[in-house]
């Protein structure tokens, strides 16, 4: 009885029974063939093909039992019961109808039941390379036909054309040919199966390998002999034959190996186009020698049929890959840049730092187009000049400037040129500038580029929009804190500069009637005090917008060249003091006494922040909307903090007794006075810079004096 082991688990007892019974029959059957019985003396004839036909019964009962409780092979094993059923019959057939016939027909009746054992065979061994890799690609059998056919044909060209059928009959000739023929296909056919299972054969695919393996060599065996004359039933050359079906009948039931990896379901393309270029050499070796036999040039036409389909299919499939790739890298760049447009967008409103998301915007926009540069340009007042803001990449080659002012003349959203990609970005009022991609094939942009371009510049648009109006609503509070304070302050100083006429007046008649020295000093000092309480309340008024001005039109390069000597004087020796002035600006209507409070208070605090030596540099130049009045110290600078505070009055950061807090606040509102703006630019250890912008027109203020104001001394 055979071993558990050696079997599946459920292998009924019978099954067992019948395998070990299988396996002892053909054991002895074997030994018989061998000649064993003539070595021993016993008087035994193996020569007859009935245990052959009955070993294949019995393989073909296992095969069935196998079926009928196998439910995920039953397809499998039902294809082989009918493949043993057909040989063992024809195997019996043989036996008793031409087993003691001198000359035996090919093809008989038995050639009708052997043929298909090949087909059923065939199919059982698909059938079970599917059960186990039920995903396995289609144009996988594909490649394993092409190199069974090629085979093939090569081995039935090379072995078969040596069958002496010389003067038979076709029909016997193609017999004694088709079976070695079929033998050798199904070899090749079960060598690429195991291809597919990666070389990992199991009990199964062992034995079954073994059982084609013992069928092919049967036939080959036979094909020779009978072709020679000397082939008789039940000798040496029969021995393959028990192997086969003893080898299928312990396949039925031998137990499964382990699963086998999906990693590739393909073979290589190498193989397939070996095997064919391999049928279309025996193509024209039959064409130059016509030596070629039926069955080689039928599998020679097959195995190049299968290989145009099977180039036909891999063209189509890369085809099909190619466009898969490019869409899924078009969308993968598209999902890039859409995650790029968001992440910009989160940025601008969790930060307030426009130049720092410009430069990101710029890196993010190079990175994801492959740019060669890209750069964001501000459109200068008066729109005639682009002015650099953000830039990826080094200075240099195409020029910027031209491209953006091209663009914004153009009157579109984006602008593409052989070279370059420029899109505008628009605030609510207007355009603020543009976005410049630089790119030696911009014309390979697709739509989508172009929209993540525009995308990226209306996210700057809004970034830049937030920032201005933030800018003007902090000018706004500004404007409102010094109106506020202004109102109170004019109307304290108001009073105050009455008091202070009337301290004046009198101190003027005391000195008048004084005739002792000591009470004429202390008048004196009395006055000096009035005067400097005076000119506190001066600057107070002037801040309070409450002080009578004398507007008139002024050239602010002779006002500027007036006033140096005593800035001179002012700052002192050890500060340097340069004038750089234009030799001819517009007039600007403004008090001339009010620049020259201007400008004395930003000397003053120029030269308190340079103890040491320093330079003072005053630019008077022209600008588009009139004149530029620049106060530019290499004093110690100011922090952001005291940046934002720096318009605020009585806000100082000078010694007690040292200022009044007034000096920027007054100069503020000289400036907003006259319709002009005022800009500090200032980095601790970088210095400060103070610029003045000042319109050329009337300005929107009475020139009378204001009714009910006093004037300090009188």
């Amino acid at each position: 009885m055979a071993h558990a082991r050696y079997l599946d688990r459920p292998a009924p007892a019978w099954i067992r029974a019948l395998l070990g019974a299988l396996a002892l029959v053909a054991a002895l059957y074997a030994v018989l063939l061998a000649g064993g019985a003539e070595a021993v003396g016993l008087p035994l004839d193996p020569h007859s093909w009935w245990p052959v036909g009955a070993l294949a019964l019995g393989a073909s009962l296992a095969c069935a039992a196998r079926a009928a409780t196998e439910r995920d092979e039953r397809v499998v094993w039902a294809l082989l019961a009918g493949a043993t059923l057909c040989s063992g019959t024809a195997f019996i057939l043989w036996a008793a109808l031409y087993e003691n016939d001198a000359l035996p027909p090919y093809p008989s009746l038995a050639d009708a039941f052997w043929i298909p054992f090949y087909f059923l065979v065939f199919a059982a061994l698909g059938a079970l390379m599917r059960a186990e890799r039920p995903h396995l690609a289609p144009v996988a059998w594909l490649d394993a036909l092409i190199p069974a056919c090629a085979v093939s044909a090569v081995a039935s060209q090379l072995l078969l054309p040596h069958v002496a059928t010389a003067g038979k009959p076709l029909a016997e000739q193609v017999t004694l040919l088709a079976y070695p023929a079929l033998d050798v296909l199904l070899v090749v056919v079960t060598f690429l199966v195991l291809a597919l299972r990666r070389w990992e054969p199991d009990a199964r695919w062992g034995l079954l390998t073994a059982a084609v393996l013992g069928s092919a060599l049967g036939d080959v065996l036979w094909s020779y002999l009978v072709a020679a004359g000397t082939h008789e039933e039940g000798g040496a050359a029969d021995l393959p034959y028990v192997l086969t079906f003893a080898a299928i009948g312990w396949a039925a039931w031998a137990p499964r190996g382990a699963a086998i990896a999906r990693d590739d379901d393909r073979l290589t393309l190498v193989l397939p186009a070996v095997a064919a270029a391999c049928a279309v050499g025996l193509l024209l070796y039959g064409a130059i020698t016509a030596e070629l036999i039926v069955p080689a040039l039928v599998l020679a036409v097959a195995a190049l049929g299968a290989g145009v389909v099977r180039w036909w299919l891999a063209l189509k499939r890369e085809a099909q890959a190619v466009i898969l790739r490019e869409v899924a890298a078009e969308l993968e760049r598209k999902a890039d840049q859409q995650a790029a447009v968001a992440d910009l967008g989160r940025r601008a409103i969790a930060s307030g730092d426009v130049d720092q998301l410009m430069g990101l915007a710029t890196e993010v926009v190079a990175s994801i187009l492959g740019a060669e540069r890209v750069a964001v340009l501000e459109l200068a007042p008066g729109g005639r000049e682009l002015v650099l803001r953000a830039d990826s990449g080094a200075a240099g080659g195409v020029e910027l400037e031209p491209l953006g002012l091209a663009a914004l003349t153009a009157g579109r959203p984006t602008v593409m040129t052989p070279n370059a990609l420029c899109a505008r970005i628009e605030r609510k009022d207007g355009v603020w500038g543009v976005i410049a991609v630089v790119h030696r094939r911009s014309r390979d942009f697709v739509e989508d580029d172009v929209s993540f371009v525009q995308a990226v510049a209306n996210v700057l648009g809004a970034l830049v929009a937030r920032a201005r109006e933030e800018q003007l609503e902090a000018q706004l509070q500004q404007s409102r804190r010094l109106e506020s304070v202004g109102k109170l302050a004019g109307g304290v100083a108001h009073d105050f500069n009455n008091l202070l006429a009337v301290i004046l007046n009198y101190a003027d008649f005391a000195l008048e009637a004084a005739t002792d020295e000591g009470q004429r000093r202390d008048l004196e000092e009395l006055s000096k005090a009035a005067t400097r309480g005076a000119e506190l309340v001066r600057q107070l008024l002037a801040f309070s917008r409450r002080r009578p001005v004398d507007a008139v039109a002024v050239d602010l390069t002779e006002v500027v060249r007036d006033m140096e000597p005593m800035l001179r004087r002012t700052i002192g020796e050890d500060i340097e003091l340069r004038c750089w002035l234009a030799s001819e600006l517009p007039p600007t209507v403004i008090d001339p006494a009010q620049v020259t409070q201007v400008l004395v208070n930003l000397a003053v605090n120029a030269r308190d922040a340079m103890p040491g030596r320093g330079r003072l540099t005053i630019e008077a130049t022209k600008v588009e909307a009139g004149v530029r009045l620049a106060v530019d110290d290499t004093g110690q600078g100011m922090s952001e903090e005291t940046l934002a505070k720096a318009f605020d009055p009585f806000y100082t950061t000078k010694p007690p007794g040292s200022g009044t807090g007034l000096g920027l606040a007054t100069v503020y509102g000289i400036v907003a006075q006259a319709g002009g703006t005022i800009a500090i630019d200032s980095a601790p250890g970088r210095g400060t810079r103070v610029a003045i912008e000042l319109p050329c027109r009337e300005p929107a203020y009475a020139l009378r004096p204001a009714a009910g104001t006093a004037t300090p001394g009188r």
